[in-house]
């Protein structure tokens, strides 16, 4: 009798024991894996965002560095606006009109003459596909934020590093930091990041100018 009492309470630790490693991942998720989960959920709860930028691009092996500063409104399939000095692009998922304020032109192409460029929307959204490293506290435009070291191994040759810097209140985007393969290093300053409750078609197609010629090179 003893010895089917002493079999029971084994067998009962044996199972609270399996629990805790079938727990484990969740239970004790890094602190870095957390928050990469709360800044997904953040950008889950929207299809659509508006925000200033600014980059600045130190070149690797020069004291000389690259500055360009602009706006993004960005929403699903493939539709966004990118606005920077003298120049203009509009996306509404299957046309892009490339214009050039400077020449009053107008280049009107098909989305997929973009492939293998940068999407301008992933400056948002690129950090998300990356595992975390490792993760700090710091400051950036006077208020706290965590830093996160991220593995950028799932984009190839094209970053040898890549830090995102998370708002310590929700989570969103306000810095992220790359290094590419021949060790350039670009900050994106995210400003004013705001998710949009609507948005229309209308907003991603350039509308017709006087004076304004418009290319046709689809």
């Amino acid at each position: 009798m003893k010895i089917c009492k002493l079999t029971l309470i084994m067998g009962i630790f044996k199972r609270i024991a399996l629990l805790f490693l079938l727990a484990a991942p969740a239970t004790f998720a890094s602190p870095a894996d957390s928050l990469m989960a709360l800044s997904f959920k953040w950008f889950s709860s929207s299809k659509a965002w508006n925000f200033d930028f600014k980059v600045r691009v130190y070149y690797a092996g020069s004291a000389e560095s690259g500055f360009q500063s602009g706006s993004i409104l960005v929403a699903d399939k493939d539709r966004f606006r990118l606005l920077i000095p003298g120049f203009a692009i509009y996306s509404d998922g299957k046309n892009v009109w490339q214009w050039n304020k400077e020449q009053n032109q107008v280049l009107l192409k098909s989305l997929e003459d973009m492939e293998g460029n940068m999407h301008p929307s992933e400056l948002l959204f690129k950090y998300l596909n990356c595992k975390p490293k490792s993760l700090k506290q710091d400051t950036a435009f006077g208020k706290k934020v965590n830093v996160i070291a991220l593995d950028p191994s799932k984009y190839g040759k094209d970053f040898s590093a890549m830090e995102v810097w998370l708002s310590a209140k929700d989570a969103s985007p306000v810095r992220l930091v790359t290094t590419d393969g021949v060790g350039n290093v670009s900050r994106y300053d995210i400003l004013n990041l705001v998710k949009k409750a609507k948005v229309e078609n209308s907003d991603f197609v350039f509308k017709e100018m006087k004076n304004v010629d418009i290319i046709d090179m689809r």
